[in-house]
């Protein structure tokens, strides 16, 4: 074999070579996509927790943001979705009630008949007075609700839902604090019973269709 006849064969064994590689990859890329594929299937929402049995909602006496009492009567009749948080909060708070805010909007494109109500509850009750929430929470939503109250009537309400928080304070002073939160939005149904929880990050509009899907089952026969 000549040189020519040489250079000749080592450039086409290189291009079967190239060319083996580029299928090697294209059946890994094939594999990948098929098993990331059964995962979702497997695990279609890892941020939407229904639960098995419904979680009754305990007695507690709260004020919204007009005066008027708030209680687990407000909770009957109707779809509720309940958020946790306080006016103060820096970062999650806003960004929750923003995706909340998509969450009516979406759903107001639809049928009314099972529209829910959309309820802000403060666990800041000593800063987030009636006229603090009348300012903050129809920021985000004209239709949305603030309410807060005591400190017990808070932790009856927030205790047997699984909802925890606590003041952090910075310094010395016992008025500059953030407080740690649970963020998770919890679906009350007409009942008056938590069905289920939507765990951060948040997105509005998954947060419609999930509803939709959990009130549809629910109003079913």
């Amino acid at each position: 074999m000549n040189e020519h006849e040489q250079a000749e064969y080592s450039i086409g064994n290189f291009g079967l070579a190239m060319i083996g590689i580029a299928l090697f990859a294209i059946v890994c890329l094939l594999f990948w996509f098929s098993v990331s594929q059964q995962e979702k299937s497997s695990h279609p929402d890892k941020v939407t927790t229904i639960l098995g049995k419904p979680r009754p909602v305990p007695a507690f006496t709260l004020a919204d943001q007009y005066g008027n009492p708030f209680t687990a009567v407000n909770l009957q009749g109707q779809w509720t979705f309940l958020y946790f948080g306080y006016t103060s909060c820096p970062d999650v708070c806003p960004t929750t009630l923003g995706a909340l805010a998509v969450t009516d909007r979406t759903l107001r494109e639809g049928p009314l008949a099972m529209h829910p109500k959309f309820v802000f509850i403060s666990v800041d009750p000593e800063r987030d007075t009636q006229e603090q929430l009348a300012r903050y929470v129809p920021y985000f939503n004209p239709n949305f609700l603030g309410a807060t109250g005591a400190e017990e009537e808070i932790l009856a309400l927030t205790r047997p839902l699984g909802i925890v928080y606590r003041r952090s304070y910075e310094g010395d002073s016992e008025s500059t604090y953030l407080v740690d939160h649970s963020a998770s939005v919890l679906l009350i149904n007409p009942e008056g019973r938590m069905v289920a929880t939507f765990s951060p990050p948040h997105d509005g509009k998954s947060i419609a269709e999930h509803f939709r899907r959990i009130a549809g089952e629910f109003e079913s026969p």
